[in-house]
């Protein structure tokens, strides 16, 4: 047979060859388009045509089996831990809030209305609060101010509503985050918002009460009273409107209060990563949210098929490579949509997978839409028969998530990178409409150029920042400029008592995208400020043949701050060196985590030496490893994606005036991403935990400084931290405050076997103490339960 497609359009209506060259009108013909390229004919060309046959031009069965999986996303993939999905359940909670506004309003118009009948206005000018029984009667006028005079009736018949939509919302909101394996955290925090909510409401009325009745209406009968003819009527008027308005006001403090506590209890508990902490109390598989648990075998099929289909220009080639890994083109349809199938070698499973162009497309490049599906072919069943257009047949498992450039993303992880590379692109339109007018030459640092480097780009980009956002950031800066300051202050301070190191090592390593290079620089720039000169050495590259003949630690690779400079050169007084990668990427980029026991022990070894030789010349060794969930490295990705989209913007905007000297830095944010970002993120899991086996066995061995974890999860939390545990390890090393114990052999620790299992700390039952607390305290003003009694029982 030819090459040419196995279905072809033929003015006006649609043919298909086989075995008996049967043709079919265009309204009965099929839905996908059957290849049989040199790749396709494998499965047979008649096979291929008799099951069309069967599916699509049997009239009995055709709605039947014509029921064909989603190969396009229900929904437009959306950011974890988002609270409100779907528009109706956002739209409730708007309404909900204009409803307790309203609720506000009438509960002070009502108590406006009480203060304008004659006779309580009177009434409320002629009490003397400093006799008992009028200052009871002043007391009532008040609380009736608060609850809303002539419309208390009717607040409290319309409160049944306002629970009922209060409900229904958390029901959604737990029901929404089932996606994220979330729904008993969510719906708990709902439920104690709700009783801190209605805890602090009591609060703050009981509050006013016995404020009132302890200080202000005596204090009002001394010093107020004597001296207005309407006697303690201002004071009773004005308590009775607070009362109304503070109960509203901390019940939004009841709600995040209940709220938050519930999840920091939940982080604590579970051992999810802090800004800083300690390698020995770090935990790979408690991140900071409990990722989607996917078919291992299909997953490990999405990273191959991303792989193989690249940068996917060329479609051609992608077919290439698919069939390398054992994926065959079955058929094609409308708008770029693929099918493939895969037989397992016993040939009783058959893995489908769907790839559909799924846009915009990002610099040119098209992300794919990827369903993969597990089927079990039944004895007796012909190959053929048990395709993808066998709907009918129920898929044992099943996968879905989003391709780009070799990298295979969950839904949320793709909304990650989505999101932040149209929030970037947003904010630079943004600045450049505000370049050069009075919005942006406002303030000490007023930009009225293009960007010409990272710095300079990011500082652009942040002025086309909202202003709620642009004052967080700006306040952020500050504290961290502060944090920056106090720590050069220390060490300046040490260098005067000739305590301070004169030769420091940053040693940063850890996953891609984690911010690696901005957050060591912070210490770099304390140290710059005390006279440190700042090197960086970069060790991301394997080691040279010449290298290779030499040990491993040997400090013509892994050099001292002074080994950077010619011998010609005056080597400073206080120097610093920064790693930017290091030992540790030679086991999770290089081959050394595929060595046996002996070996990788001697590798920890000839670390736990050098480091601790380090100590003994007097160099601070700084160890640092970087970590971040999938979510977070996806936002990077995405914002370094926009990045190298602005700078082909930026290279148009200079070629207008043919500039060439201000391009310096526009290559360097190009290379600031590069497909090995993307298959790191496939390789994720394996990399994070060959980091930690690497850190836990090279960790606290005698003099040895210790690892510190960094989670740039959250990024201005972590750095702040991260300046703290920077001074302290700073003067420890000053003091000489570090443990002095021989270097002994350690068996090795494997990640993910060797976890510590922790137990419940100290912070972790005092937050359970206060959840109860709650409970006890709601249960108290609201039914009048002592639970106390019922646990004694």
């Amino acid at each position: 047979m030819s090459n040419l497609p196995l279905f072809q359009k033929q003015e006006g209506k649609s043919s298909y060859g086989s075995a008996n060259g049967t043709t079919a009108d265009e309204e009965t013909g099929p839905l996908l388009l059957v290849a049989t390229t040199s790749s396709a004919r494998t499965i047979g060309d008649v096979e291929v045509a008799e099951t069309i046959l069967a599916l699509f031009l049997h009239s009995d069965r055709r709605h039947e089996l014509n029921r064909h999986p989603k190969t396009n996303p229900n929904r437009p993939p959306e950011k974890r831990f988002k609270r409100h999905r779907n528009y109706y359940v956002w739209q409730l909670n708007q309404f909900r809030h204009w409803w307790k506004t309203s609720r506000l309003l009438v509960r002070l118009s009502g108590g406006y209305e009480y203060c304008l009948n004659p006779v309580n206005w009177i009434a409320m000018g002629s009490y003397a609060v400093q006799k008992r029984k009028q200052g009871k009667r002043a007391v009532r006028s008040m609380k009736a101010i608060g609850r809303g005079g002539v419309s208390r009736d009717f607040l409290t018949n319309v409160k049944l509503g306002t629970r009922s939509i209060r409900l229904i919302l958390a029901i959604a909101r737990g029901y929404e985050a089932r996606r994220d394996h979330r729904l008993v955290e969510v719906g708990m925090a709902e439920a104690f918002a709700f009783m801190g909510n209605r805890s602090f409401r009591w609060f703050a009325r009981h509050f006013v009460d016995e404020s009132t009745k302890q200080v202000f209406l005596p204090f009002s009968a001394i010093y107020i009273a004597p001296y207005l003819d309407q006697n303690s009527r201002p004071v009773i008027v004005t308590l009775g409107f607070l009362r109304a308005i503070l109960s509203f006001a901390v019940s939004f403090l009841g709600s995040r209060f209940g709220r938050q506590l519930t999840y920091s209890t939940y982080n604590v508990t579970h051992n999810r990563w802090k800004a800083v902490q300690g390698i020995e109390q770090f935990h790979p598989n408690a991140g900071a949210f409990q990722d989607t648990v996917l078919d291992q075998e299909l997953l490990e099929f999405g990273h191959q098929v991303a792989e193989a289909i690249g940068h996917g220009a060329v479609p051609e080639e992608t077919r290439s490579k698919l069939l390398s890994i054992g994926f065959l083109v079955v058929g094609s349809g409308q708008g770029g949509y693929a099918c493939y199938r895969r037989l397992e070698p016993d040939r009783s499973v058959a893995i489908f997978l769907h790839l559909t162009p799924y846009g915009p497309s990002i610099l040119g490049e098209m992300p794919r839409y990827v369903v993969l599906e597990r089927k079990k072919i039944e004895r007796g069943t012909q190959h053929s028969d048990v395709t993808i257009m066998d709907a009918a047949v129920e898929p044992e498992e099943s996968i879905y998530g989003y391709t780009y450039s070799g990298a295979f993303f969950k839904n949320q992880e793709w909304a990650a990178l989505r999101l932040r590379y149209d929030d970037t692109l947003t904010a630079y339109k943004t600045a450049c409409n505000r370049l050069k007018t009075s919005w942006s030459l406002r303030g000490k640092n007023a930009i009225n150029t293009p960007p010409s480097s990272l710095m300079t780009l990011k500082d652009f980009i942040r002025s086309g920042h909202t202003p709620m956002k642009a004052r967080k950031d700006k306040h952020r800066w500050k504290e961290l400029a502060k944090q920056v300051k106090k720590m050069s202050a220390l060490v300046a301070k040490y260098q005067k008592q000739g305590k301070a190191p004169k030769r420091v090592i940053l040693y940063l390593e850890g996953l891609d995208c984690t911010a690696k290079s901005s957050t060591g620089g912070l210490i770099c720039s304390a140290l710059e400020d005390c006279g440190y000169v700042v090197r960086t050495a970069q060790h991301n590259r394997p080691p040279t043949p010449e290298q290779r003949q030499k040990p491993w630690m040997d400090r013509g690779r892994f050099e001292y701050p002074e080994d950077v400079y010619k011998e010609e050169e005056r080597v400073p007084e206080y120097t610093a060196l920064v790693w930017d990668r290091g030992p540790a990427g030679d086991f999770v980029y290089g081959n050394f985590s595929e060595l046996n026991e002996k070996d990788r022990m001697k590798k920890y070894d000839e670390f736990r030496q050098y480091d601790a030789k380090c100590r003994e010349e007097g160099v601070l060794l700084f160890k640092l490893l970087f970590v971040a969930d999938k979510d977070s490295i996806a936002a990077t990705l995405g914002k370094r994606l926009a990045h190298k989209h602005i700078v082909k913007d930026l290279h148009t905007w200079l070629d207008a005036n043919s500039v060439e000297h201000f391009r310096e830095g526009l290559e360097a944010i190009e290379r600031h991403i590069d497909p090995t970002d993307f298959v790191a993120f496939n390789k994720y899991e394996r990399n994070l935990h060959v980091f930690t086996e690497f850190a836990r066995n090279t960790d606290k061995m005698g003099p040895i400084g210790p690892w510190t974890v960094v989670n740039t999860c959250k990024r201005h939390p972590a750095r702040l931290r991260l300046l703290q545990t920077f001074e302290r390890e700073l003067k420890k090393f000053a003091n000489r405050d570090y443990e002095d114990v021989p270097i002994h052999p350690m068996k090795i620790m494997i990640s993910g076997k060797d976890d510590p299992v922790h137990p419940v700390s100290i912070r972790a039952m005092i937050q359970i103490i206060l959840l109860f607390w709650v409970i006890w305290f709601y249960a108290d003003i609201t039914w009048k339960v002592d639970i106390m009694r019922i646990m004694e029982e």
